[in-house]
């Protein structure tokens, strides 16, 4: 069969189903063109609603005839069965066929570039092709994708009636923001998930925080691993370029070990929490339920809680707030450095023999979070936290210091903090954590690179040199352009806010901000209260602080360019 017949099925539900998805849309938000009869309208938007599975029916056909058999059929199209049953299930239901229509045309689209298809082996083949088959995702492309179809998928999915407690609806807009912020693992919420959200959406939401955690690609190909499937070589390309590992045995080796540290983390912070929550009354199967909750939005740098108050009420609970700070702490340090510490010590390895990422991370994390919790300490010691002991003062402000590594989670209410600590902790949100983890910011490295570089500069060095080992100078580069962009982007943001939130004051709105950018989650309490638009700006901005601002550019702007054999002259202008 050739390229062109195997794309009709996609075509048909491309134009057919795109047509019903954009007469609803239409409809939904009182768009219609006025010379159009709504009457008609309504009857065709119903007529096709019970088309639609007929068309997906045909596309489930054409794939399965497409696979090489039932296994491979089920591996590579398991979601258009998912979506085909329910839309079978609720036939002639509008809004169902709406969405999960919605749904699969867009897995539809992005499987599209799914190169599994045999390689084309002649000129004939090759010029029959498709009209999308000069498309090439690269790397940075894919995760942009990747994040923003899962978010959709997370969207559709909380606002399933069961989704939500009886007699409350989850909103488009919201189940959006709350499964971008879930995904992006920020912690931002315009709803609680104590009150809104049922058991189904919470675990919705835990699922969408492990694989924002992991990020997608890595996820994708532990399952690939741990199911004895041998990965695509493009997809092994894909991995080293995330990962920057040199060799097939490294990518290998680097995808268990995030698989196992991961899971092995959770598990133990899991289990030291329910003892925690039944220490403090639980039932024991409510504590089980809240202790591996929180242990997995921990670890992953989430920040969602399932107390309304986020960790207020164990603000002086050790056990709680000290296993929840170690695991924000793991998580924010990235598997690399993990690696290389259970290499110290498992095996002895000498602190000094520890690579220079590993070097830069742990001593520039220790230095972040000492000065943070001094200044909270000392901030706030006669103010927010005057009332508690002075062990408890340490204890909140050390918590509260290593939260700000893009965790989200609160021991104390923040709109009792002073004007000058909200804008410290702005700071250290901006900056975030480290690479290859699970936390946001532009990241520890970036701001070691930039301080050295500074320090370079003073002195009247050429090179830029960390811990006896020189620093390339498109590495420098890179640093300096990715904190400018993401200066640029959040300062952008702010304004944007700022017009769409008029009767919104400037702190909130900053802090909210840099909040986002850095997929943080800590807010001053104005989250709940934006707009509709206010929350599509926040949404976006933790998509983008997810993924990285570099990435993002590279994403969009990237191109296939050859840049010729021969290089330009130096030039020199005056700078300061």
């Amino acid at each position: 069969m050739g390229k062109l017949s195997q794309k009709i099925p996609f075509l048909l539900e491309f134009f057919f189903n795109g047509i019903f998805i954009c007469l609803y849309s239409l409809r939904s938000i009182e768009k219609l063109p006025s010379v159009w009869n709504p009457e008609i309208v309504s009857n065709l938007i119903l007529s096709m609603a019970y088309i639609a599975p007929a068309v997906l029916f045909i596309n489930v056909i054409a794939n399965y005839k497409m696979s090489k058999g039932l296994e491979d059929f089920l591996r590579r199209f398991i979601f258009s069965i998912v979506v085909f049953v329910p839309m079978l299930i609720t036939w002639g239901d509008v809004e169902f066929a709406f969405w999960l229509s919605s749904v699969h045309l867009l897995s539809s689209v992005l499987a599209l570039y799914d190169d599994s298809e045999d390689v084309i082996k002649d000129d004939k083949q090759t010029k029959e092709g498709t009209l999308f088959q000069g498309i090439r995702l690269r790397p940075a492309q894919l995760v942009l994708l990747s994040f923003t179809g899962v978010i959709f998928l997370g969207t559709f999915l909380l606002m399933l009636p069961f989704s939500s407690v009886d007699g409350k609806s989850i909103s488009f807009i919201d189940g959006f923001f709350m499964a971008t912020s879930a995904t992006c693992v920020t912690g931002l919420s315009t709803l609680s998930l104590q009150d809104n959200f049922s058991l189904f959406g919470q675990v919705v939401i835990l699922a969408l925080i492990q694989i924002g955690g992991l990020s997608i690609m890595t996820l994708y190909s532990s399952m690939a691993i741990l199911l004895g499937r041998s990965m695509r070589m493009k997809d092994r390309i894909i991995m080293q370029d995330l990962l920057d590992v040199s060799s097939l045995e490294e990518l290998f080796a680097m995808i268990v070990n995030i698989i196992k540290y991961t899971f092995l983390i959770e598990l133990w912070g899991g289990i030291v929490l329910t003892i925690a929550f039944t220490f403090e009354g639980f039932e024991f199967s409510k504590a089980i339920y809240y202790g591996f909750f929180h242990s997995i939005s921990a670890f992953c740098n989430a920040g969602f809680s399932l107390f309304n108050n986020s960790l207020e009420s164990y603000a002086t609970s050790p056990m709680i707030h000290g296993t929840i700070a170690i695991l924000i702490t793991l998580g924010g340090l990235g598997f690399i450095v993990l690696k290389e510490l259970k290499e110290v010590v498992t095996s002895g390895k000498k602190l000094v023999r520890l690579g220079l990422h590993s070097k830069i991370v742990i001593v520039t994390s220790i230095v972040l979070t000492v000065t943070g919790t001094l200044f909270i300490f000392f901030g706030e010691f006669l103010t927010s936290i005057d009332s508690y002991s002075l062990w408890e003062k340490m204890q909140i402000s050390f918590f509260q210091s290593v939260t700000l590594r893009t965790a989200g989670f609160n021991s104390i209410p923040l709109t009792n903090l002073n004007k000058y600590t909200i804008y410290m902790m702005t700071l250290f949100m901006f900056i975030g954590g480290s690479p290859g983890s699970t936390a946001g910011g532009v990241k520890t490295t970036t701001l070691a690179i930039l301080f050295y570089s500074i320090k370079s500069t003073l002195k009247g060095d050429k090179t830029v040199s960390v811990l006896d080992r020189k620093i390339p100078s498109p590495m420098v580069v890179r640093g300096t352009a990715l904190m400018f962009i993401s200066i640029l982007i959040t300062s952008f943001f702010i304004l944007i806010i700022m017009k769409i939130e008029p009767e919104q004051s400037f702190l909130p709105i900053f802090f909210e901000v840099i909040s986002a950018s850095g997929t943080v989650g800590l807010t001053l309490g104005i989250t709940p209260y934006l707009s509709v638009m206010g929350k599509l700006a926040i949404a976006i901005l933790m998509l983008i602080g997810r993924i990285g601002p570099l990435t993002l550019i590279l994403a969009i702007g990237q191109r296939n360019r050859s840049t010729g054999k021969f290089d330009y002259p130096d030039g020199r202008i005056m700078i300061g």
